[in-house]
């Protein structure tokens, strides 16, 4: 079965979750309030033990190779995301949320499950530069924009659990460290509940939200193709043209995590971010592009694949 077939069927597991979350909160089981604890027990708990776990493989100076070249790739990409961006903003007015919404992708909610599910959990350690490079942006450079200050504050971004992890992980893997019995099952475990925790809140998000304000916004869907499609076919395309395809062995394999995640879904930073230093009717769209794009990519990001596999 080729990964394209794989990934198609990860992602309709996924949709499962959203649809489960979704009739939780109709059926009045749950409510939304629920999902925002959900969500910060899997922000917390689950996604920094899916990262360190992502780490407990033999260390190799080929896979420290192969995760350079995921660096390498994903500072394409986010050049790629700027030039585009500043093209787009010559042609069409778009405000601050609008791009940053069509420049942030979420690399690590969405990414980290489906990576683990369809290629396996050792290619996620591939997943770490792409994680870190566009939450390093976001925490500073997106933080900035969307509140309006000139400088750039690396608080938030130190302050993050994941990134911790990313980093706790790294110096495990390094000195071939494990985690010893219980703890390592335990870490393992949890990580694997990150997927089905994070999409059920989406799903519970998605059952409390306005579903005429989601699904019908015209601008939500221009935006949403961009992020989801042209967005991640023009980093898909620069990675085939500036040969960083020949770095590595493996480059085309560990370059497919980096051409999926630039085909996520928003950033749930950019909706935060919005809420906290934007209108309420801002934040309100924000919210909307953003769910609205978590259910799109269910039907995009095999088209992403497919588009990676043949292009490259």
């Amino acid at each position: 079965m080729s990964l394209t077939m794989v990934i198609a069927q990860k992602v309709a597991r996924l949709a499962i979750y959203i649809a489960l979350g979704f009739l939780a909160v109709r059926s009045k089981l749950m409510t939304y309030q629920d999902s925002k604890a959900l969500g910060q027990f899997a922000l917390w708990f689950l996604t920094p033990c899916a990262m360190v776990n992502a780490f407990q493989y033999e260390f190799s100076a080929a896979k420290l190779a192969g995760m350079g070249v995921s660096l390498v790739g994903s500072l394409i990409v986010v050049v790629v995301f700027a030039l585009l961006t500043a093209a787009l903003r010559r042609a069409v007015p778009l405000t601050v949320v609008d791009y940053t919404t069509l420049e942030y992708p979420n690399a690590g909610n969405f990414m980290l499950p489906l990576i683990a599910s369809a290629m396996g959990g050792e290619w996620v350690i591939y997943l770490s530069p792409a994680f870190f490079v566009m939450n390093l942006l976001i925490f500073t450079h997106g933080q900035a924009v969307l509140s309006g200050q000139r400088h750039i504050s690396l608080a938030m971004f130190v302050k993050n659990p994941v990134l911790i992890a990313v980093v706790i992980g790294l110096a495990l893997w390094v000195s071939g460290l494990r985690l010893p019995g219980l703890l390592g099952e335990s870490v393992s475990t949890l990580g694997d509940m990150m997927g089905p925790v994070f999409m059920f809140s989406i799903g519970m998000i998605l059952g409390s939200a306005d579903l005429r304000r989601v699904f019908g916004d015209k601008k939500a869907y221009l935006l949403c193709a961009g992020r989801l499609l042209l967005y991640p076919a023009a980093a898909i395309l620069a990675l085939r043209l500036c040969g960083v395809m020949h770095l590595h062995p493996h480059a085309r394999e560990i370059l497919t995590v980096v051409a999926l995640t630039a085909g996520a879904p928003s950033a749930v930073m950019v909706v935060q971010f919005t809420t906290m230093f934007r209108t309420e009717e801002e934040a309100q769209f924000a919210s909307a592009t953003n769910i609205l794009s978590s259910v799109l990519c269910l039907f995009t990001l095999p088209v992403i694949h497919w588009l990676y596999a043949l292009i490259t």
